[in-house]
């Protein structure tokens, strides 16, 4: 019966071998010296060794990071309690250093391992020690700490751009129904309102938006086709103050996408409005200032072909008395009479031109364009003794706005010519030179009339900036530098040494203009 019952049991640990080889987590069978007994396929794959090699060794012989104290009280712990106790991956990532791949995102090079220490025989103080895999699970916590981390993070960054836009954006929200439902602190301060004034009430009736009747009427109209509206209006803050504000209206929607109500984001643009309306009563005063100095060189240039004109009519007048008048001579007499007529009326014609807006932009020779400022200025040059020399492509071309280039190269040589009248040099010149670069056209008008100072020659270009009592310049150069720039897609820059000074403007030689809106 005993022999029988040995069989048994022979049998029995043969079958749980069998088990123990193929089950997949780590066991090893320790004593509470921790020698080992055993260990099983999923062990040596992982670790390399072979179990007949570390029979009867102690496993902290073989594995020297091993706490001994530590494992020991946790084996004899579980025998004398006859109770399993755990080592966890969360508090002691792992007890038996074994390598493993490092794949996609895993933050480990060693397997991340719970440990269960089972009590397999009191008597002979063994233990049962089962390795679990841990290090997918363990790496996905990790993972999910850190993004929790990041979000919670990313949530505090949210919150702080939410009070900062609440501080700092004007903005008013309104719903379907076109009530008011909320605006940030900035909109409230700036505008002087309280939030239960607005709360609530309708957008267009509440009395502080003084939209007018078209205005409401496109407002109204971007509402019912829910598309992004953006606008400019004046209004009265805090019952005082005129400000102007730029406004998008913006459709908004929940989070499942259903239309829910507008938005209107708002920018304060007083400043760049008065800047704007400040500009343009410049651009007006350097008009009018323009015409007057126009109708003065105008004046100047009529003097000679009037006194021409004059002297032929005396001549005539005397031949008579004197019977000495012939049809040749009143022939030659008339024809020069209207030569000087259509003189004047292209004086006239070049004036009118030199302040009428360009409907269109127009192919034109550049030697077309100077003939214009030949004619508006050759009184004034020749008064002044100066010589203008012209170096220019002889088939160049610009598609541009005519009549604006020939407003800024009259300024620059009204500037040029005023630098010599109070310069005594000789051999005064004026070279103006133009070239095709490209896709664009070099123009250089260059003087000798004594140069700019350095230390004033960045200001140049601002308005009001004038050296004519020592230099030159003043409110043209600053409308040219407008005009290049805003109208003519070009660039205008100055320079001055050895007594000379180089306005260089550069053109595109075909410009166009952006139609969209």
């Amino acid at each position: 019966m005993a022999k029988k019952e040995i069989k048994q049991d022979d049998r029995r640990f043969d079958i749980n071998q069998e088990i123990i080889s193929n089950i997949d987590n780590g066991i090893l069978v320790l004593d509470d010296e921790l020698r080992i007994h055993s260990f099983n396929r999923w062990v040596e794959l992982h670790t390399g060794l072979k179990e007949e090699s570390v029979i009867n060794k102690k496993i902290t012989d073989i594995f020297k990071d091993i706490n001994a104290k530590k494992l020991t009280r946790k084996i004899k712990t579980a025998i004398r309690m006859q109770a399993p106790t755990f080592y966890t991956s969360t508090t002691s990532k792992y007890l038996i250093p074994m390598k493993i791949d490092k794949i996609g995102t895993s933050k480990y090079s060693l397997m991340q391992q719970d440990v269960s220490i089972i009590p397999l025989s009191k008597e002979k103080g063994l233990v049962a020690l089962n390795i679990t895999d841990q290090t997918n699970l363990t790496n996905i916590n990790s993972l999910l700490e850190e993004n929790i981390t990041e979000v919670e993070e990313l949530h505090k960054e949210v919150i702080e751009e939410r009070e900062i836009i609440d501080e700092r954006v004007l903005f008013v929200k309104f719903n379907k129904e076109l009530v008011i439902t909320d605006m940030s602190k900035a909109y409230l301060e700036l505008a002087g309102y309280k939030k239960d004034e607005l709360l609530g009430k309708s957008f267009f009736k509440f009395k502080k938006y003084n939209f007018s009747k078209e205005l409401k009427e496109s407002i109204i109209e971007h509402i019912k086709t829910q598309k992004v509206f953006k606008f400019e209006y004046k209004t009265t803050i805090k019952d005082t103050k005129e400000m102007w504000f730029r406004v998008t209206q913006v459709p908004e929607y929940d989070i499942s996408g259903n239309h829910i109500g507008f938005m209107l984001f708002k920018e304060n643009i007083t400043d760049s409005k008065e800047l704007h309306i400040h500009q343009e009563q410049i651009i007006l005063n350097s008009r009018f200032t323009a015409m007057g100095e126009m109708i003065g060189m105008i004046a100047h240039q009529w003097r000679q072909p009037l006194s021409l004109m004059s002297s032929t009519f005396m001549n005539i007048e005397l031949k008579r008395d004197l019977d000495t008048l012939n049809t040749e001579y009143v022939t030659q007499a008339y024809k020069d009479i209207r030569n000087t007529i259509q003189y004047l009326s292209t004086i006239i014609d070049d004036f009118r031109d030199y302040f009428k807006e360009d409907e269109a932009i127009e192919e034109r020779s550049f030697h077309n364009i100077l003939d214009k400022t030949k004619t508006l200025i050759q009184s004034t040059q020749q008064s002044n003794h100066i010589i203008c020399s012209y170096i220019i492509d002889e088939d160049l071309k610009i598609s541009t706005y005519q009549n604006k280039l020939v407003q800024v190269i009259i300024n620059i040589l009204k500037n040029s010519i005023d630098a010599f009248k109070n310069k005594k040099t000789e051999d005064r010149e004026i070279i103006i030179k133009a070239i095709e670069d490209g896709n664009y056209v070099s123009l250089h008008i260059i003087d000798n009339g004594g140069g700019i100072d350095q230390e004033i020659i960045k200001q140049v270009f601002e308005p009001y900036f004038s050296t004519k009592s020592k230099n030159r310049t003043g409110l043209g150069l600053f409308m040219c530098k407008k005009i290049v720039q805003e109208d003519l897609n070009g660039s205008i820059s100055i320079t001055s040494k050895n007594e000379k000074t180089d306005v260089f403007i550069k053109l595109p030689l075909h410009l166009k203009v952006d139609t969209d809106i």
